[in-house]
């Protein structure tokens, strides 16, 4: 579960399937109806999906208000657009890469 199809070619690549979007389009000004998050909270638990990805610079409050409804992870720190400072968890894409896998594989366990 992502909160829109950012991961795509990510899941594409390394045999993941996304269940589903908390924003039902690519861009990230759109918003779910109330049935539609309706549905998609029936479908996270019909999936058993545990837990939704989220990148840096998007809005988490709709992911985490559906994860914690439906009891799964929301994981809001990974990295789609942009590095972070040389200080940070990803700073070369190199690092990107490996922090955001490490992070997605552990919040699949």
């Amino acid at each position: 579960m992502t909160n829109h199809e950012s991961f795509g070619y990510f899941a594409d690549r390394y045999g993941f399937k996304i269940v589903g979007t908390v924003i039902p389009s690519v861009s990230t000004g759109a918003s779910p109806s109330a049935q539609q998050l309706a549905r998609l909270t029936d479908h996270i638990k019909a999936t058993g999906a545990p837990a939704i990805f989220l990148e840096t610079g998007a809005s988490p409050q709709l992911a985490q208000q559906l994860a914690q409804e439906v009891g799964i992870k929301a994981v809001t720190e990974l990295y789609t657009h942009s590095t972070t400072d040389a200080g940070g968890p990803a700073p070369t894409y190199i690092d990107m890469m490996k922090y955001n896998v490490k992070a997605i594989v552990d919040n699949l366990k």
